[in-house]
């Protein structure tokens, strides 16, 4: 029948990795590695269910703080949009590294996919708080580029998700925005970055699309 779970194949120097039961859910994000924990239990009354994101790459300091930087941005203009997160520094096979423990939530769809219009629009009208919490989302969204020339990412895989709880949940971590100033201080522009921040800003006219669609 196979291992009842499987554990998290990185040597993280501040995690007991060899008791603690967790299954790969990601490995396709550019950033991050990501595990589901087995749970954990306390005096058989307390349950708590999170994922354990595990940076790539070795992470400097400054990098820790940038990433932590813009995921207060995230929470205190999404609030409840945003798993609550703790960011470790750590060691990873030795190298100074990041790793974060995050609420898990199961996402339903990809509300960002227009793929999923058929699925979303008729959703979005019954579903008071999804609206809602969509539309807080559109709107800080839109100011963030206005004001500072950063691009939410949209272009990664479930990145904003509607929920079996049927809430709108951002469930990314690390390099959250997307720099559009940089593609114009750079000699030539990066056709990958431009491709992610072009998809980027389709996904979010086609956010506001659904909510002027399924307005009451």
């Amino acid at each position: 029948m196979g291992k009842e779970y499987d554990r998290i194949s990185s040597d993280i120097q501040c995690l007991n990795v060899r008791k603690l039961p967790a299954t790969l859910i990601s490995n396709r994000g550019a950033h991050c590695i990501v595990w589901q924990s087995g749970g954990y239990k306390r005096h058989k009354k307390y349950h708590l269910d999170f994922v354990v994101k595990r940076h790539r790459l070795s992470c400097t300091d400054r990098d820790v703080e940038l990433y932590y930087r813009d995921y207060r941005k995230l929470k205190e203009s999404l609030q409840d949009m945003i798993p609550t997160a703790l960011f470790v520094r750590t060691r990873v096979g030795g190298e100074p590294n990041l790793m974060v423990l995050a609420r898990t939530f199961t996402p339903w769809f990809n509300i960002a996919n227009p793929s999923n219009e058929e699925e979303a629009l008729p959703l979005l009208g019954k579903l008071k708080k999804a609206r809602a919490q969509l539309e807080t989302f559109v709107y800080a969204a839109k100011q963030w580029r206005e004001r500072e020339s950063k691009v939410i990412d949209l272009f990664g895989v479930d990145n904003l998700v509607l929920d079996k709880s049927h809430q709108i949940r951002y469930l990314d971590s690390f390099g959250v925005f997307f720099h559009e100033d940089v593609l114009h201080l750079i000699d030539g522009v990066d056709p990958e970055l431009e491709e992610k921040i072009d998809l980027s800003l389709k996904r979010l006219e086609y956010l506001e699309y659904l909510l002027n669609k399924s307005s009451p």
